[in-house]
């Protein structure tokens, strides 16, 4: 029976999605992404994000993009 070492789970904080993976397989990076998001608090807080839930989590962030730049241009004369 064969033997490999070196292997890490990754799991997606939001759909649960895994997959095993060993050091340099290029998936670590193309497929798993670390994201942050900062809170009313100030408090930034990182997931783990497979790729089909890191492209909803930027669909996501661009809305709050644009309430943002909203909020911050409407005092503005």
């Amino acid at each position: 029976m064969a033997k490999t070492t070196n292997i890490t789970k990754y799991t997606c904080d939001r759909c649960h999605g895994s997959a095993y993976l060993t050091d340099g397989d290029p998936r670590t990076s193309s497929d798993w992404h670390q994201i942050t998001h900062t809170t009313a608090d100030g408090v930034t807080q990182e997931a783990l994000a497979c790729t089909s839930c890191q492209q909803e989590f930027k669909k996501f962030a661009a809305t709050q993009d644009a309430v943002w730049a909203a909020w911050l241009t409407e005092g503005k004369d």
